[in-house]
């Protein structure tokens, strides 16, 4: 595992070193397209419940009111909220319009902005492939077996990312997330990314 980590870490840097300009471009997008910092650092939970801070591109205007965000992802958890609904949708599609930016909209239909973290992967904070990093206030509410998907590092992309996450349930994920860790292989680690670059792709919605 050592052997694994000290690789995703090189990679990640040379990703960053090779992708040096395409950040700055983006970033000075960000700032002329809305005032702030381009960069969005928010903690999450990783390995063990351990909190660590996440970079981002940021997409929403600074200052912006995250209470209907919170309350989708408190429900989300709950499992009274599923994203495929055409009314949940619509909230969904209100929220964007109300805070994400011109360029944080294009940056989250190709995940863009998800490219900071190549950062915490160098750091050790994360991996390429596991379970989404939730949030503190979200991880407070998991029932017991919720908190299976924090026994390994937490990943860019994953399982779920790739299995039509649009139209799964917290549950779901969390059964997405403990299926990956008891088949995990290097082969269902390529196909993951392999699958992630055709999602991203194919993409023609913002993500929330």
């Amino acid at each position: 595992m050592l052997i694994i980590e000290i690789f995703e870490r090189f990679i990640a840097l040379l990703l960053l070193v090779i992708f040096l300009p395409l950040l700055a471009v983006i970033a000075i997008a960000i700032r002329v397209d809305s005032p702030g910092n381009p960069i969005f650092r928010q903690v999450r939970v990783g390995k063990g419940g351990r909190r660590f801070t996440i970079f981002k591109f940021r997409t929403m205007y600074k200052g912006n009111d995250n209470s209907k965000y919170r309350a989708l992802v408190r429900e989300y958890v709950r499992g009274n909220f599923s994203p495929s609904l055409n009314e949940n949708e619509q909230v969904i599609r209100e929220i964007i319009h109300k805070n994400v930016t011109r360029v944080g909209f294009l940056l989250r239909r190709f995940s863009l902005d998800e490219l900071p973290q190549l950062f915490n992967v160098f750091k050790g904070d994360m991996t390429f492939v596991g379970p989404r990093p939730d949030i503190p206030f979200a991880v407070d509410m998991y029932e017991d077996h919720h908190r299976g998907r924090l026994d390994v590092k937490p990943g860019i992309t994953g399982l779920w990312q790739v299995s039509g996450r649009r139209s799964l349930s917290f549950e779901d994920m969390v059964k997405l997330d403990i299926d990956y860790m008891n088949r995990r292989s290097p082969l269902l680690y390529a196909k993951i990314l392999l699958l992630t670059v055709r999602e991203v792709l194919g993409r023609g919605t913002a993500e929330i």
